[in-house]
């Protein structure tokens, strides 16, 4: 019989086994839909948009825009993607009822790493995808922007937070240890 641990680590693990399939499908459904007849998510208000397309270009995304964009967002996603996995790594092991290990002080760490990834990589997909969808502009109102906002900050003392429950985490596991080959 399994325990509640094991339960609500399995539905979790489920959940971000889905989202690691859906978060590409999206990104590449939303830049190919953006501004057609077929956007759905975003004329329904299911999905908001945090770049305002319009600020950028008055001019119809080209296809050419629309790949260009559609890749540069996977690589943003890539970092989504790799903490997904990590989290489906540590609630699998969870489920084994392996609750504290190093392997998970591990994913901890990678997850609070991951943050750090994820502001960085923002702040650089920002400013590309300024270029991007402003490339079509004529000369001279081509548009490179490059922001950093509170949320980033409030992102990076998250993720410091996480590497210091992990290194907590990692030294409560070595003393455990220790004391278990203490006779």
């Amino acid at each position: 019989m399994m325990s509640n641990i094991q339960k609500q680590s399995r539905r979790a693990r489920i959940l971000f086994q889905v989202l690691l399939v859906l978060t590409p499908l999206s990104v590449c459904y939303y830049w190919l839909t953006v501004d057609t007849q077929f956007d759905f998510l975003t004329t329904l208000g299911i999905l908001q948009s945090s770049y305002d397309i319009s600020s950028y270009t008055q001019l119809p995304l080209t296809v050419t825009t629309r790949v260009i964009a559609t890749i540069s967002s996977l690589f943003l996603c890539a970092i989504i993607m790799y903490a997904l996995q990590v989290l489906i790594h540590l609630f699998r092991n969870y489920e084994r009822n392996e609750i504290f290990s190093m392997n998970n002080t591990m994913s901890y760490q990678k997850l609070g790493y991951c943050l750090f990834y994820w502001v960085g990589a923002s702040v650089i997909y920002g400013a590309i995808l300024s270029v991007i969808l402003s490339f079509n502009n004529p000369p001279g109102e081509r548009i490179l922007s490059i922001s950093f906002e509170g949320m980033d900050l409030l992102t990076i003392m998250l993720g410091f937070i996480i590497l210091i429950i992990s290194w907590v985490m990692k030294e409560g596991f070595i003393l455990a240890d220790e004391n278990n080959h203490t006779i």
